[in-house]
């Protein structure tokens, strides 16, 4: 599985040049360099997960501001001096302090990127069974005809089963 929704952040285009240069010879793709914070919110609109590479904070904003409002949906790593990563003292970020070895920031990527499948996983989950309840609300199926209902339909159409749950959901929210 690709790795995939990396997106490089800091303030400093000497350090986005050093990350990008790793990923790339390690044969990591990244898709965005933000360098400010309004940057890195546009960046996250474009995505529903994954990866955050940055600092402590941005010119136009602290980092931890963009933790709090995207923590749900992307998994981020935060580099840094050890006394400006502590400050984020939450388990929604994984830290790797100065002297970073590129050894580090690839398996902390690679960390992160199992944990935000594991995010994605759990999502998905929720929302299968929320549509799933809906069948079963409103037209009367048991939890088996429900799971039957989504399978038949994706085998059927050649989508996924994540697919036809949200087209289950958005049909009974009108």
């Amino acid at each position: 599985m690709s790795k995939k929704n990396i997106i490089i952040a800091f303030s400093s285009d000497k350090i986005c040049n050093k990350i990008s240069c790793i990923l790339t010879k390690n044969g990591i793709s990244y898709d965005h360099i933000c360098k400010t914070g309004a940057n890195l919110r546009k960046c996250c609109s474009y995505y529903e997960n994954g990866i955050i590479l940055c600092g402590a904070s941005f010119v136009d904003e602290p980092t931890h501001n963009i933790i709090e409002d995207f923590y749900e949906d992307f998994i981020f790593l935060l580099l840094g001096s050890a006394d400006k990563i502590n400050m984020h003292n939450d388990e929604k970020v994984y830290k790797i302090s100065t002297p970073i070895k590129q050894e580090d920031i690839i398996s902390g990527i690679d960390m992160a990127y199992y944990k935000s499948y594991e995010n994605i996983k759990n999502k998905n989950y929720k929302i299968i069974e929320k549509a799933k309840s809906l069948l079963m609300l409103y037209n009367h199926f048991t939890e088996t005809e429900a799971h039957k209902y989504i399978q038949k339909k994706s085998m059927h159409t050649g989508r996924k089963n994540i697919d036809i749950a949200k087209l289950i959901i958005d049909k009974y929210k009108k």
